[in-house]
């Protein structure tokens, strides 16, 4: 059976302030963030480390871009 790579679209707003917990399992670890009900990442060590390096260096750029602003 296909299994998608990514199997749901959403979106969620991380603030400051936005509660963010984890969990560890044998395969992968899941990322919750907010309060019930929980918005949750769910992948591999690699996949999560790739999603983190993607999002930092996003972060980088919107820095970059509104310097001295």
């Amino acid at each position: 059976m296909f299994k998608p790579k990514a199997e749901v679209q959403a979106w969620v707003r991380v603030e400051e302030e936005t509660k963010i917990e984890w969990s560890v399992h044998p395969h992968e670890v899941v990322l919750a963030l907010g309060n019930l009900p929980e918005f949750e990442i769910v992948g591999t060590p690699d996949a999560l480390r790739r999603f983190l390096a993607i999002g930092a260096e996003a972060l980088e750029d919107q820095e970059k871009a509104h310097a001295g602003q």
